[in-house]
């Protein structure tokens, strides 16, 4: 096998394998977020709590 042929099937061999990794890693985050939209649909909802707030009287300046 000449040299030419080797670096060819070489970079294609790199280039098959990062597409490939690509290709699960994208998968996964996909996976992983609809997993979480899953989980965040079935939680239960959260109810809203009255806060408690006291106003102070305020004089207006004087000039």
């Amino acid at each position: 096998m000449d040299p030419v042929t080797a670096k060819t099937l070489v970079s294609a061999a790199l280039v098959a394998s990062i597409a490939l990794f690509s290709l699960m890693a994208v998968q996964a985050v996909f996976a992983r977020v609809l997993a979480d939209l899953r989980d965040a649909r079935s939680a239960p909802k959260a109810v809203p709590v009255p806060v408690p707030v006291r106003a102070e009287r305020r004089d207006p300046p004087r000039a």
